[in-house]
Parts: structure tokens; C-alpha cells; sequence
């Protein structure tokens, strides 16, 4: 509004001195330039003004997701704890993540070593009873006990470097197969590399690159 008012000024004050014959055509065309370039500029730092006020909303979110303390510490834990097998109990879990549970009720016994295929619709929470193992939430009723424990008196160390979890949505970050697969020990052996990749079923899938 302002960039083409002011042209519209220029130009009926412009016309009425050409008229008058105080000045050029010319005159007015390199004066409506020069004023076009002072508007862009202005507009250049409008745009800018408004960028540092979206920025500084942005670090202000910034800082409070840095500054944000975990709910799920381990100040209670016992560092000598270590999950001695693969038993998983449920006891009469629920868990919400704001005020309704997503999760009610859960009584689910799995021995060591054995197979459970949890199935139903999509969202119907079967990722968020499974994080619940590894301790990436907390239940809010219940306890959820690895080899008889309740996961809490382990460490998150302890329990995490123990309790695996593969997602459906896989994230492959840029270098080698090698380099991806040595984010779960950087120091890892070619056996301890290649005995994982055979414990997931994924050597001969490698070896074809």
C-alpha cells in the first residue's frame, strides 16, 4: 500500500510539473526510480523485522525443548542391576500420555525366550505398550518388571544396553553400511558387526551390496 502510493504521488505530482513545464519527462522517470529502489530496500527491511520476530520465537521454543528434564530419571536405580534374561511381566498397567489412558488394565507374562506377536489397528497403542520396556515412558498404574525387576531399579544404561527395540519407520544416516551400523557400538569388531547382522537376519541382505 505504501510502495504504490507513494508511486501514485510521484506520478500526479510528476505529471503536474511536466505539465507546467518545470520538469522533464526524463527527470520524472529517473525520480520514480530512484524511488523504486528506496521502497525495495524498505521493503527488504520489513521482511528482515519480521524474520527476527519469527527467529526469536523460534530460540525461545529452542531453549525451552534443551531446558525441558526428562520425567524418567534413574536417581532410585540400583547400578549394579542387570537384566539377567528376557521375562517381561505387565501387571495391571495403564498408561496415558495426557488424561486418558491409551493403555488400561495390561496383564501380559512373557518368558524368556519366547515369541509374542501383539496385533491390532493402527494407533491402537502397540508401540507405546512396547516402549514401556525400555523405559522411554514411564507407566502411569502398574509396573512393567524385565527378568523380575521392576524396570525402574535398573539404570537407563543398564536396562537400555539390554533391551532393544527396532521401529517400523528405519533411519539410515549418510555413509557406509558399516558406519550405520556401528552407532550401537562405535568401537565394535567386523565379528561383532557380522554376528549382529546374522542375529537380525540381515547378512545376506548386506553382503549383496
Amino acid at each position: 500500500l505504501v510502495m504504490y502510493g507513494c508511486m501514485i504521488a510521484v506520478s500526479w505530482f510528476g505529471g503536474q510539473d511536466i505539465i507546467g513545464g518545470s520538469m522533464t519527462t526524463g527527470d520524472l522517470m529517473s525520480y520514480i526510480s530512484y524511488i523504486m529502489q528506496i521502497l525495495m530496500s524498505l521493503m527488504m527491511v520489513a521482511m528482515i523485522t519480521v524474520q527476527l520476530v519469527l527467529s526469536r520465537a523460534s530460540m525461545r521454543r529452542i531453549r525451552e525443548v534443551l531446558e525441558e528434564k526428562s520425567t524418567v530419571t534413574d536417581e532410585n536405580a540400583n547400578p549394579a542391576l542387570v537384566p539377567e534374561n528376557g521375562a517381561i511381566d505387565f501387571d495391571g498397567v495403564s498408561f496415558a500420555y495426557s488424561k486418558q489412558n491409551v493403555l488400561s488394565g495390561i496383564d501380559l507374562h512373557i518368558k524368556s525366550g519366547q515369541m509374542v506377536g501383539i496385533v491390532g489397528a493402527t494407533g491402537s497403542a502397540k508401540t507405546s505398550l512396547v516402549q514401556l520396556i525400555p523405559r522411554l515412558y514411564d507407566a502411569t498404574e502398574g509396573s512393567v518388571r524385565v527378568a523380575g525387576h521392576d524396570v525402574r531399579e535398573y539404570t537407563l544404561e543398564n536396562l537400555r544396553q539390554n533391551v532393544a527395540m527396532v521401529l517400523q519407520k528405519n533411519v539410515l544416516f549418510s555413509g557406509t553400511i558399516r558406519d550405520n551400523l556401528k552407532w550401537g557400538d562405535k568401537n565394535a569388531t567386523d565379528e561383532e558387526i557380522t554376528a549382529a547382522c546374522r542375529a537380525a537376519q540381515a547378512d545376506d541382505f548386506i553382503r549383496s551390496f
